[in-house]
């Protein structure tokens, strides 16, 4: 079992193509945990406007290249087109950064909001245990009339 570390990132109905892709991705990696989403500056020019990014980190026994696979198919059925870069768009872009430990695009795992993301992301599998709310619910059945 390896674990993955993914950048999802979207400048364009960002909420709800990462919120599509998240969905997706819960399919393919169902212990998959993800960060919560971070608003920053496009790093090129051709990009006018801000991106939503998320880390996401998972286990699979996947190889890299089904992983990457995988990924590509995903952002195709978000709506991701190969002009959309050309028109300073990003429908959805995934990336797999770290595989097994092992660090595959270096400069995307050292961008600002990648290590400033990293610490805050739970270990995948590993769900925060809450405790129930309190039932505030009345039991109308139970009250007279008067109490009404």
């Amino acid at each position: 079992m390896s674990t993955i570390l993914l950048s999802i990132g979207s400048n364009t109905f960002a909420k709800t193509n990462i919120d599509k892709a998240k969905r997706m991705l819960s399919f393919l990696f169902p212990d998959i945990v993800f960060s919560e989403p971070i608003l920053t500056e496009p790093e090129d020019d051709k990009y006018a406007y801000l991106f939503r990014n998320v880390l996401a980190k998972a286990n699979t026994e996947m190889s890299p290249e089904e992983v990457i696979d995988k990924i590509k198919q995903t952002e195709r059925a978000v709506g991701r087109t190969p002009r959309d870069k050309y028109l300073g768009r990003m429908i959805i872009d995934i990336d797999l950064i770290q595989y097994d430990g092992r660090i595959l695009r270096p400069q995307d795992y050292e961008r600002d909001y990648v290590q400033q993301l990293l610490p805050t992301l739970p270990e995948p599998g590993v769900t925060e245990i809450s405790t129930p709310a309190p039932d505030t619910t009345a039991d109308f059945d139970s009250l007279e009339e008067e109490d009404i």
